[in-house]
């Protein structure tokens, strides 16, 4: 059963979808959106996948951060910090929630981003974690963006309003710290012609997580544009968050 959600918070109200098996107990997937993405997903992936996992006894939770989507607020309102304590506000909802035996998170980009820290303040709240190439580079790649003269209150990212408190926040982070935090199971999906997230990175991010399993889609883009490539990805995250092969 696919139902709207919301989660009132003291900023404004997230707004989503959550999809509950028709089982009395359920393990439950938390879908993070990335950079200025929404619910839905890339490919309407997340919507995809959710209605997989249901029919397979998989709950799963996709809300729309605070400043994206139909959620509350606008995007330059928001900083990653923001954006994380969005996250954790959604992990509480579904710990609250009597019939879930187990959480997982899922991730896209600055989404995976969110996930790893969050796994790494809650290692021992999540079984799973399944990141589609995930966003460390994002202080490398807003960095550009202090080095513009702006008499605006906000940086014009590819149309895009983007606060400065937003780059301070997320130059001043380094994603690779404590990757090794997280040791239960883990899955990430990189493709080979990103250049969003550069493929290469993952070399880097591998060596701090604890024996993650790591699937190069050959040939895919960030956001996975070719039909075959998202087709792809969300069968490696159904079996793996259903325990299938």
């Amino acid at each position: 059963m696919q139902k709207y959600y919301e989660i009132p918070t003291s900023k404004g109200i997230m707004r989503g979808f959550i999809h509950i098996p028709n089982v009395p107990k359920y393990p439950i997937c938390i879908i993070f959106h990335g950079f200025t993405g929404c619910n839905t997903g890339t490919k309407f992936s997340y919507t995809t996948l959710s209605r997989i996992l249901e029919k397979h006894s998989v709950a799963s939770i996709r809300m729309d951060f605070l400043g994206s989507g139909e959620s509350d607020l606008s995007f330059k309102d928001m900083t990653f910090q923001d954006e994380l304590t969005c996250a954790k506000m959604i992990l509480n909802e579904v710990k609250a929630l009597d019939a879930v035996t187990d959480i997982y998170l899922l991730g896209h980009s600055m989404g995976g981003a969110i996930a790893s820290e969050l796994a790494k303040l809650y290692p021992q709240d999540i079984s799973k974690m399944c990141l589609w190439a995930p966003a460390f580079n994002l202080p490398q790649a807003v960095e550009y963006l202090k080095g513009n003269v702006v008499e605006a209150d906000f940086y014009d990212h590819n149309g895009f309003e983007i606060s400065h408190e937003f780059v301070e926040d997320i130059t001043a982070r380094d994603f690779y710290q404590n990757l090794d935090t997280y040791q239960n199971q883990l899955m990430i999906i990189h493709g080979t012609n990103d250049t969003t997230v550069p493929f290469e990175i993952s070399k880097k991010y591998l060596k701090g997580f604890h024996q993650a399993a790591f699937y190069p889609i050959q040939g895919a883009t960030h956001n996975f544009d070719k039909l075959e490539h998202i087709q792809e990805v969300i069968d490696l995250s159904y079996h793996f968050l259903t325990d299938t092969k």
